[in-house]
């Protein structure tokens, strides 16, 4: 009994000891979990263990210290209490004024991110459209600027659909293609760099195809109907949007204009024909050949034509028609058959769609000689 009453006696000794002191019982408790489950790469103290019997501030202080590397992703790390101890240590924190209780160690996993399943945003053609024709006109402003001296050029572009939504939030002038080669004909990818309405940098990519339009020759001043084009008669245009026209001088040069054409008007291939060799009325000297054989003569022609054109031919007395080959200046050649195809006869004769016996009246009058070919209509006589 009188033990029991020496042992209360030094305990109300210590606690009034204690409380004379300035509060040495007022110590900070940190109670150890079993478990952690931390969100972020590094394990705050605030994880691992409830800090207890301090103040509201020394609470968030210490739950805000920094530990260790949290584990890699389905991993776990145990942290002991000696190796809380020596981080703490470490920190400056006065180990005597803290009490470690709890487990004597802690299972620390990361926490797994949520999966979230993205949405890309359904987009219309017509929303597709109104983008891709947004960077059109930006790219072709983009080209007009940096590249001035460019010639007429045809621009396609496509972008992605998951980009739509942003290309058409923002602004077409700050649009930038600083990647953007110029002088590449098939299709390429572009980097469009631009800042959204919130000041961020963001990077798009979209495709785009240049391809250039040659210069068309028009008239450098007006050329009247019957004018054999010369090279200096021709200028150099670009073309406006949808307009064709010849870019190949060797097409225009030398050739005779149908119609007249005016200053700065395109050359277009109906108003050109090959400079005729025979004009309309001109005589021509008509030729049938066969072996070695040839048989001339002169006719009249009805139509103008360039070399290899057909060309009608009228005899300068009588009816007499036929169709012939335009090969020179008024020159014309006939076709003739094979040898298998040509009637047995003495000579070479033109077709006449008739065939009169050796002696007859010819219609001239005279009697046609067996020895002489006939010429008439046609080509060669079967």
């Amino acid at each position: 009994m009188s033990r029991f009453w020496i042992n209360s006696c030094l305990s109300c000794l210590l606690v009034i000891c204690c409380l004379s002191s300035g509060g040495e019982l007022n110590a900070e408790i940190l109670r150890l979990k079993a478990t952690a489950v931390v969100d972020s790469p590094i394990v705050h103290l605030g994880d691992v263990a409830d800090v207890l019997n301090a103040d509201p501030e020394q609470v968030a202080r210490m739950e805000q210290m920094i530990l260790l590397p949290a584990p890699s992703k389905g991993r776990m790390r145990v942290i002991t209490i000696s190796e809380i101890r020596s981080r703490l240590q470490a920190l400056g924190v006065d180990l005597s004024r803290l009490e470690l209780t709890g487990r004597s160690q802690v299972r620390v996993t990361l926490k797994e991110a949520r999966k979230t399943v993205a949405r890309t945003p359904v987009m219309t053609q017509q929303s597709v459209k109104k983008a891709e024709e947004k960077i059109h006109q930006a790219l072709s402003e983009w080209i007009k600027r940096y590249f001035p001296d460019a010639s007429a050029f045809t621009l396609t572009v496509r972008v992605q659909p998951a980009d739509v939504s942003l290309i058409l939030s923002n602004r077409a002038d700050t649009f930038r293609f600083p990647e953007l080669n110029r002088f590449a004909e098939a299709e390429q990818v572009v980097g469009l760099n631009f800042i959204d309405a919130e000041g961020t940098a963001r990077l798009v990519r979209v495709f785009c195809r240049i391809q250039n339009v040659p210069e068309i020759l028009a008239a450098k001043y007006s050329l009247n109907k019957g004018t054999v084009v010369r090279a200096d008669d021709l200028m150099w245009v670009r073309p406006d949007t949808n307009q064709t026209g010849i870019s190949d001088p060797r097409l225009v040069i030398g050739r005779e204009l149908t119609r007249t054409v005016h200053q700065s008007n395109v050359m277009r291939t109906q108003d050109l024909m090959e400079v005729p060799l025979i004009r309309d009325g001109a005589i021509v000297t008509v030729t049938a050949r066969r072996g070695g054989i040839s048989v001339r003569r002169e006719m009249r022609a009805r139509g103008t034509g360039g070399i290899g054109d057909s060309i009608t031919l009228v005899a300068l007395e009588g009816r007499d028609r036929l169709t012939a080959t335009v090969s020179g200046y008024n020159q014309a050649e006939m076709n003739y058959r094979p040898a298998s195809e040509i009637q047995r006869s003495a000579g070479i004769q033109f077709i006449s769609g008739t065939v009169e016996p050796t002696g007859s009246i010819q219609r001239t009058g005279g009697v046609r000689d067996a020895s002489r070919s006939a010429v008439r209509r046609g080509g060669i006589r079967r």
